[in-house]
């Protein structure tokens, strides 16, 4: 259910925003809009505004439209009225009404991603983990415990950063040239060849590729929190405290720690606790609780992950200005990057394997509404890049493809016959229709 109402607000918001772009530059120019919808079907609200424009929100939440006067129909125009039609205007304005819907998508990406930077980004510091032999990382000469500084000439802070950069060089065919300090704080610089070929992989699967993992530092069993009537506050255990060894053996890890409390329900654990550097036994009996049909033990105590972030954390945030900078430079990034993969696909360079259709879209707009809201405006941001993109295609049915008919008409000086309009109209249909239903079957087998 969630899936479905954050991709409902997903395609509610960016196509609200694209239409706008259309509808604010159509009246701006004195064009006349009939009607402002947003989805598709039978409206479920409308109004007529005092302008005479009818604001609908349909059935259908895939889409929407802006309907003018004189735009692809044949009913007849008062000839008072005639002079705000839209097919009676000047080239550069009806082109600018066409472009203005991507606009909108890529200047609300800016504001969307440049917010998030505002905010601030959480992640790991870029810093090399586990590496395999004789890959390419090992030929390359890194090493673990080094971290990266910069991607292809490109700062990054964090490891989100840093596989944004990787992503986009290796997609265009580029080495990657990484600046990296090693633990002794020495700048090095390394070159990494580009293993990839049609299938390029996202995320850490492209780092698996290269030969090197993140590092995943454990987390010190350090006391957190503790409940004012649980196990260990009967026991004496305070925020701070560090859990040195359990029956005599050393304990490395929270995880490791936590197995041993729940497989411990009611037995009597022999501590040894470091308290702000006074070493001293404890002796801790967790209780006996009730999970899933499991019987575990139970503490009442949470882990203090503050040292933890401090060390292998990092934030990364901006004032507003340079985060609009960040916000274009990320929204220019991904453009380039979208085309790129395009082109690659057309000419079969890329698998087709990564197209996402609405069942896949749905799933990434639920799973970022529930990890928060800076997510959340970072996927409204990567859709609405892509949105853009998309619509600037010079294809018949598409933004792009007007776009195309009035640079046509700008060199002829008149449009595009009719019969040449309706071809073109035929094969847009045919690519829509096509790359729905590639997205959609590979929608489907991602759920298989």
């Amino acid at each position: 259910m969630t899936s479905l109402l954050a991709f409902i607000l997903a395609i509610g918001v960016l196509v609200t925003i694209h239409e706008l772009g259309h509808f604010w530059v159509a009246r701006a120019v004195g064009v006349k809009v009939l009607r402002f919808s947003v989805g598709f079907g039978r409206p479920l609200w409308k109004r007529v505004g005092q302008d005479g424009t009818e604001y609908v929100i349909a059935m259908l939440p895939l889409g929407g439209y802006v309907k003018m006067l004189g735009e692809g129909s044949d009913e007849p125009i008062p000839e008072e009225e005639r002079y705000r039609s839209f097919d009676v205007q000047p080239l550069a304005a009806r082109a600018a009404i066409v472009v203005a819907g991507p606009l909108f998508n890529f200047i609300f990406a800016i504001f969307a991603f440049g917010a998030v930077q505002m905010v601030g980004v959480s992640g790991m510091k870029p810093i090399v983990g586990q590496i395999t032999a004789a890959s390419v990382a090992e030929n390359a000469g890194l090493k673990q415990g080094d971290e990266v500084t910069l991607v292809n000439g490109h700062p990054v802070q964090i490891w989100q950063q840093a596989l944004e950069k990787m992503l986009g060089a290796v997609v265009v065919g580029d080495t990657l040239q990484l600046e990296v300090v090693n633990a002794s704080g020495v700048v090095q610089q390394r070159l990494l060849e580009n293993p990839f070929g049609a299938d390029i992989p996202e995320g850490m699967a492209l780092l698996d590729k290269l030969g090197f993992a993140v590092e995943r530092p454990a987390v010190p069993p350090r006391i957190g929190e503790v409940v004012a009537d649980g196990a260990a506050a009967a026991a004496g255990l305070e925020p701070g405290d560090l859990v040195l060894t359990v029956a005599e053996e050393p304990l490395e890890s929270w995880a490791a720690w936590v197995e041993w409390v729940r497989e411990s329900p009611e037995q009597t654990l022999q501590l040894t606790i470091d308290r702000d550097g006074v070493i001293f036994p404890m002796q801790l009996t967790p209780a006996r609780v009730e999970a899933n049909g499991k019987t575990i033990g139970r503490i009442g105590a949470a882990v203090d992950l503050t040292e933890f972030r401090e060390t292998y954390y990092r934030t990364v945030q901006y004032g507003p200005v340079d985060a609009l900078i960040r916000g274009a430079e990320k929204s220019w990034n991904m453009s380039t990057m979208t085309l790129q993969v395009m082109g690659r696909m057309v000419v079969g360079a890329t698998s087709t394997d990564g197209l996402s259709g609405p069942i896949s879209i749905a799933r990434y707009a639920g799973s970022s509404m529930e990890s928060g809201l800076t997510t959340f405006l970072s996927f409204l941001g990567l859709v609405s890049v892509s949105l853009g993109v998309l619509n600037l295609l010079p294809i018949p049915m598409l933004d792009g493809g007007h776009l195309f008919y009035y640079l046509i008409e700008s060199i002829k000086g008149s449009p595009p016959s009719e019969g040449a309009m309706m071809v073109g109209q035929r094969i847009g249909i045919v690519f829509l229709v096509g790359l729905m239903s590639l997205a959609l079957y590979n929608d489907l087998l991602r759920l298989l």
